[in-house]
């Protein structure tokens, strides 16, 4: 299953880093929500807002373990190749990157609605 870490850009602005495999949205390839959670702190996302904009929020959010994720790498309900945005945050850098089991790690990049 797939889980999907969306990126509140706490304090105005997003975390980027390529060679980590983060971006706006970060999917992990796990067997259940705790697995996602583990997996995700191991690429460098955190839960507990260390940092993060008081006014803003937290920059990531933890799954429940009432989550059971997509069949399929997923952003809005539907797949991340058919996924749109009405802004590109992050300019002409990828808006998603979906980290497999098996280590491979994808970069997408969202279509813009017009």
């Amino acid at each position: 299953m797939f889980f999907t870490f969306s990126q509140n850009n706490s304090g105005g602005g997003f975390d980027f880093d390529e060679a980590r495999g983060i971006s706006e949205y970060v999917v992990v390839e796990a067997d259940d929500a705790d697995e996602a959670n583990y997996r995700a702190e191991r690429i460098g996302l955190y839960f507990d807002g260390d940092g993060d904009c008081s006014c803003c929020g937290n920059r990531w959010s933890e799954q429940w373990g009432s989550d059971t994720g997509d069949a399929v790498p997923s952003i809005y309900g539907g797949p991340v190749q058919t996924a749109t945005s009405h802004m590109k945050w992050l300019g002409d850098n990828p808006d998603v990157f979906v980290h497999f089991s098996d280590g491979r790690i994808v970069a997408h990049h969202l279509r813009t609605e017009r």
